[in-house]
């Protein structure tokens, strides 16, 4: 019998890093976990890390990807827990030290520089601190992962027709078309890599330096080696074609729709309690996601802004972040934290846990989700999963995964945005009538027929 083996080296990476999941790897973990509770699949279903020297490829058990999963995923919340919250609500005239007042009586054309000064060397500091961090972790990486392998990995033998396939972040790779021509040329396996965007081909300037280039090569290379092509959503497996077609190279491999699933696996509604500083937030509007320039929170912040301006503070919901810090935000966060995080009305859950965003998405109003472009975009299927109404971005992929059941503004125009959310807080029957709609046609998507959709496939 033919087996399929899951790459999971980027999972583990990872994890090193001290990450929480986003979308990509959670998409991995529910498709690996759905294949482990299909007993006609999970004994022909196997994960791989690479090797030390990344040539080659080893086994690992469900067990260790199920504890990087459990790490990654966050402790339960609780009344006890110290949640991740980044806001302000100080007063317009903070108490100033000594030192703040003596700055006061400076000139402002040497006290702002002076100023600058002091933060951009905290930043190098920071930065030089995580750097000697990474470069320990590293030396301590390969000093203990040779043990570390040998009594946890076993060796790599895959059968004739075997199936590999790449679900995760493998551009991260330098040589990730050598792994695959390995692969292919030594084993006879069969190849199959799951594209969940072409940001970085299409949208450079929304990613961080060295990656549109580092994604080029490996998409590039790594596509040749491939059998078959899956994708996150039907607008992603356009793109695809597209790019193939506008670079003079049409596929002639078939390129796969893969269904994405909604839910949080091993976290149960009924279960739920909701922590005190959740409760002590009031009514908020809930924006789940990194915190990355292309995911568009500028536009909330100026929405919320002039929501701000134009009816009684205390009628305005706050507007809630949850997600940790991506990439090109640095300006964002600088306003934010110049505005005292709009007086208070802005808060930031860095990094939440699986179940901290299940009891955020319960006490929402709604969620807004604004974002320029999307593979996918798990936060709006999420929402619909909890029953939520969304206000969503009409662009990419967002249209398919909202069913007809969100409403949509144009990304760049936060005039109609702001309608939007306007007439969505002024009526709360009209919020009642898309809860409505949502209990009544929502048809959730489970993550087994993803799994499924991958076997029929390949197998």
């Amino acid at each position: 019998m033919k087996r399929i083996w899951i790459d999971m080296e980027d999972l583990f990476a990872f994890a090193q890093a001290g990450a929480r999941l986003t979308g990509i790897q959670r998409v991995v973990l529910e498709i690996c976990a759905a294949f482990m509770v299909a007993p006609q699949m999970s004994a022909q279903v196997g994960f791989l890390r690479h090797n030390m020297q990344g040539t080659g490829f080893v086994v690992v058990s469900w067990a260790q990807v199920q504890a990087v999963w459990q790490a990654l995923a966050g402790q339960s919340a609780g009344d006890g827990e110290s949640l991740p919250i980044r806001s302000s609500s100080s007063a317009a005239f903070p108490h100033y030290g000594l030192l703040q007042k003596c700055a006061r009586r400076v000139p402002s054309s040497l006290r702002v520089p002076a100023g600058n000064l002091i933060r951009n060397t905290r930043s190098a500091v920071q930065a030089g601190d995580a750097l000697a961090h990474a470069i320990w972790d590293m030396a301590a990486h390969c000093v203990f992962k040779k043990s570390d392998f040998a009594a946890q990995v076993q060796e790599f033998a895959p059968e004739q027709g075997d199936i590999l396939l790449s679900l995760g972040a493998s551009w991260s790779h330098a040589l990730y078309q050598n792994l695959l021509r390995q692969c292919r040329q030594r084993y006879g396996m069969y190849i199959g890599v799951l594209v969940h965007d072409l940001v970085p081909l299409l949208w450079p300037e929304w990613c961080q330096p060295g990656l549109p280039a580092v994604f080029r090569r490996w998409y590039e290379q790594t596509v040749p080696e491939c059998d078959v092509i899956f994708a996150n959503s039907e607008s992603t497996r356009q793109d695809v074609l597209s790019y193939a077609q506008q670079s003079g190279n049409p596929l002639s491999i078939p390129v796969v729709t893969l269904p994405m699933g909604c839910g949080f696996s091993g976290v149960s509604s009924a279960a739920l309690s909701i922590p005190t500083q959740i409760e002590k937030l009031g009514p908020y509007v809930l924006c789940a996601g990194t915190l990355e320039v292309r995911k568009n929170h500028a536009l909330l912040l100026r929405v919320w802004r002039r929501l701000l301006l134009e009816r009684p503070v205390h009628t305005v919901p706050k507007l809630v972040l949850a997600g940790g810090q991506g990439w090109l935000v640095d300006d964002l966060l600088q306003q934010l934290e110049n505005s005292a995080w709009l007086n208070g009305h802005v808060v930031w859950m860095d990094r939440p846990s699986d179940c901290l965003m299940a009891q955020l998405y319960q006490q929402a109003q709604f969620t807004i989700f604004p974002s320029f472009y999307e593979g996918w975009g798990l936060p709006v299927t999420e929402s619909l999963y909890w029953g939520k109404p969304c206000l969503s971005s009409s662009t990419s992929s967002l249209p398919e995964v909202g069913m007809g059941l969100t409403e949509m503004f144009d990304p760049d125009n936060a005039s109609q945005a702001l309608e939007l959310v306007r007439n969505v807080l002024d009526q709360p029957q009209r919020l009642a009538a898309m809860e409505q709609q949502i209990k009544a046609r929502f048809q959730p998507t489970s993550w087994s027929c993803a799994a499924e959709t991958l076997w029929q496939t390949v197998m």
